[in-house]
């Protein structure tokens, strides 16, 4: 098994660190084929995470760690902010057109889609979003 971590701010410019460490896991592990959906997901989190997760204007540290055992891929997401079940999360409406569509959503939409499993659990008073990811 190999895994790594990272913590980040809750803040949109460390959308770049994101990318970057999701990255170089991928490359050391030869999963360059897999990086955009890996990336992806993390960074929907992280951009949902900021803007809805809270309203206290605080600096908060949000963890993120990947996993590689067999033929799946894990990433885990933890965040102190509001409760969120991505599972409960409304969801889009994809048959309108662009014009009338409402805003939001579209990312857990991606999320759940992408990933073959996501599981969520509110732990300590955080959120632990778990995704899986076979890679064969």
């Amino acid at each position: 098994m190999v895994e790594t971590s990272i913590t980040i701010r809750n803040d949109i410019s460390e959308l770049r660190q994101l990318a970057k460490w999701a990255g170089l896991f991928c490359d050391a592990n030869g999963l360059q084929a897999h990086e955009h959906r890996l990336t992806l997901v993390l960074e929907e989190l992280l951009t949902n995470v900021i803007a809805y997760g809270y309203d206290d204007g605080a600096a908060h540290e949000i963890n993120a760690q990947v996993k590689l055992e067999g033929g799946t891929l894990t990433a885990v997401f933890e965040d102190d902010g509001r409760p969120f079940n991505p599972h409960e999360a409304e969801k889009p409406v994809l048959t309108d057109p662009l014009e009338t569509r409402t805003l939001g959503g579209l990312g857990i939409h991606l999320i759940l889609t992408i990933m073959d499993s996501v599981d969520y659990a509110r732990i300590a008073d955080r959120n632990r979003t778990t995704m899986t990811m076979d890679i064969g």
